[in-house]
């Protein structure tokens, strides 16, 4: 048995702070949503996202009444998702460098309350492997107990050989950058 393919321990549940979670994911700045993640298993993820009033993305969505718009809500679920099978699914954690997660397709979402400029979004995810770098992720979110949204998407491990031709070299580098 070869390094690549041990499996790896990974002792339940995991707890992610918003330091570990930017330094498994390359997003940051106003596009970083998360403040902190729990993974209860290979294929179950928590986690909580808050915007401010001030964040540039609200401003505008809609002017004198920001709301959260959902595809920033289904972003952040992504980046749970993406952050949570780095750290915590076996199969992901075998991928290796040269690689990086991407929102691959969004099946169903529906969205049921508005989300306001410091609620607590709360994300609960399961997924489900299709394939080695393709996982479908589904679940909910909350304010308060309230559900704000219901998701459906997936995830792939997209090669970086399959981004040179649409992404800039220096950009790559960036976004292909060792954790």
């Amino acid at each position: 048995m070869n390094v690549a393919s041990r499996p790896i321990e990974i002792a339940y549940p995991v707890a992610l702070s918003t330091e570990e979670i930017r330094a498994l994911i390359p997003h940051s700045g106003s596009m970083f949503f998360l403040q902190q993640a729990t993974i209860w298993s290979a294929d179950h993820f928590e986690g909580v996202a808050c915007w401010q009033a001030d964040n540039p993305i609200l401003q505008g969505h809609f002017p004198g009444c920001p709301i959260v718009p959902g595809a920033i809500i289904l972003e952040a679920a992504a980046q749970l998702a993406g952050a949570c099978l780095l750290a915590g699914d076996p199969i992901t954690r075998n991928i290796g460098s040269g690689h990086v997660g991407m929102l691959g397709a969004v099946r169903k979402c529906s969205f049921k309350r508005p989300v306001l400029p410091g609620d607590l979004l709360r994300i609960a995810l399961k997924s489900r492997r299709m394939a080695e770098k393709a996982v479908l992720v589904y679940g909910t979110a909350d304010v308060n107990g309230t559900d704000a949204a219901a998701l459906e998407f997936m995830v792939v491990h997209a090669p970086e050989s399959s981004l040179q031709e649409v992404i800039d070299p220096q950009a790559l580098a960036q976004l292909m950058r060792p954790a």
